[in-house]
């Protein structure tokens, strides 16, 4: 098991302390290394709380993560920080690419911390530059590309540390519709062949339905949506 998340809560809170909204209450999740699942609900349901806290980004208020055998929930910050750089890659609906480096040096940006073998961490960038088919536009800056290669550019920064778990917060959200389906078929691929985890946040049900499993967020819990087996997936 990857990841298992036990009868957690989140609420937010007043400047006092006066929680003022729930967000997640009593919410489980186990998660098998190699799986691939989306998470819908409406708009507020607590999606984004949910990914942040999974990203360690974020702390429960109330029950444990566990992420392998260990219970990252009661780690410090400094801690956490060192986790999410090594075992989690972040896509989100926006790129966020710094607009004044190439797209070389935005998808090396988080192999900085780590100060591993730049060598090994050039080879790995080239890789994922040429799987994604953006490796002739390294040397350009993000206003140069298109909304498409910017968002294949995040997907990369995201993979460049070979993380455990990558997590996608509504990644097609920008992306016109021959984009948006370009780039998920990228974010399968790479789940199928690195067997990396993944777990996409999304309300488009096209993205959602090429997924192991689609759980639904309401009232502060999940609740398995649909399950198909593996010879009925859609690809």
């Amino acid at each position: 098991m990857l990841l298992t998340l036990k009868n957690i809560g989140k609420s937010y809170r007043s400047r006092y302390g006066q929680v003022f909204r729930k967000v997640l209450d009593a919410l489980d999740l186990q998660l098998d290394e190699g799986e691939k699942i989306a998470i819908v609900g409406p708009s507020g349901s607590g999606k984004t709380t949910l990914l942040n806290l999974i990203g360690a980004l974020d702390t429960p208020d109330t029950g444990e993560i566990i992420f392998g055998s260990e219970v990252i929930s009661e780690w410090n910050q400094n801690k956490l920080a060192d986790f999410r750089n090594r075992k989690i890659g972040f896509i989100f609906q926006f790129h966020h690419l710094l607009p004044q480096l190439t797209l070389w040096e935005n998808v090396l940006i988080p192999t900085l911390p780590l100060k591993s073998d730049p060598e090994a961490a050039y080879q790995r960038a080239e890789e994922l530059l040429r799987t994604t088919g953006i490796w002739e536009r390294r040397f350009q800056k993000p206003g140069e590309l298109s909304g498409g290669e910017c968002q294949r550019a995040a997907v990369v920064r995201a993979l460049i540390n070979e993380p455990d778990l990558l997590l996608a917060d509504e990644p097609t959200g920008a992306l016109d519709e021959e984009n948006a389906a370009g780039l998920s078929k990228l974010l399968t691929d790479i789940n199928e062949q690195k067997k990396i985890t993944l777990i996409v946040v999304t309300h488009s049900m096209e993205l959602a339905e090429k997924m192991d499993k689609i759980y639904l967020l309401k009232n502060g819990a999940l609740a398995l949506a649909d399950h198909r087996p593996a010879s009925k997936k859609r690809v």
